[in-house]
């Protein structure tokens, strides 16, 4: 939970950062010059279509599966936590901030936040042994996003990376919330701190 509190603080510090300033900064100039434009590359709208709707209700249903015999609260974040974070991201971030970029709202990337979301409720979702090897794919999926939006000019670098911090920070928090919450209930009365 504090890990995701963290990464949620850094997101809404960006976000007034972005806000008072929502022109291109030196980060996604320099952003710009690593990842050349590439038009419609194939390779790139494939890999954009890891943060649809589809394949974030997929991903998520699955991790809530993978989750549900061994802890209820977590398959419960797995299902749910993706969603929010992407909602939050679309509904609530980027009108509030509203940076701008080729007509759209940009910031955070919302396709970033589903594939970061979606890769942090597996890699909770699976038995500790299998969570190292799930995180590295889960962080060449999340890097594959931040190239393609890039390449794409779907998004400035800033955007991209804040959409990742935003999406794996707000799983993390609802996980730790939801635990904290369960075990709270589920301690007895004469063990429960006083007040």
């Amino acid at each position: 939970m504090v890990a995701g509190a963290i990464l949620l603080t850094w997101s809404l510090v960006a976000s007034l950062i972005v806000r008072r300033d929502p022109g291109a900064n030196a980060l996604d100039r320099w952003g710009f010059t690593i990842f050349h434009s590439t038009g419609h590359s194939t390779w790139m709208v494939r890999v954009t279509e890891l943060g649809s709707l589809s394949a974030l209700v997929a991903g998520s249903a699955l991790a809530a599966l993978v989750a549900v015999g061994r802890d209820r609260p977590r398959a419960a974040v797995c299902l749910v936590g993706p969603a929010i974070a992407t909602l939050l991201v679309e509904w609530v971030v980027k009108p509030a901030v509203g940076r701008h970029y080729a007509g759209v709202l940009t910031f955070p990337s919302g396709h970033v936040t589903a594939i970061a979301s979606v890769s942090t409720a597996w890699t909770l979702a699976v038995p500790r042994w299998l969570r190292w090897p799930v995180a590295a794919v889960a962080l060449v999926a999340v890097l594959l996003m931040i190239v393609a939006v890039v390449g794409l000019r779907w998004h400035y670098v800033t955007d991209a990376l804040a959409g990742a911090v935003f999406g794996v920070g707000t799983v993390l928090f609802l996980d730790g919330a939801l635990h904290l919450a369960t075990n709270s209930i589920g301690r007895p009365l004469s063990h429960r701190p006083p007040g």
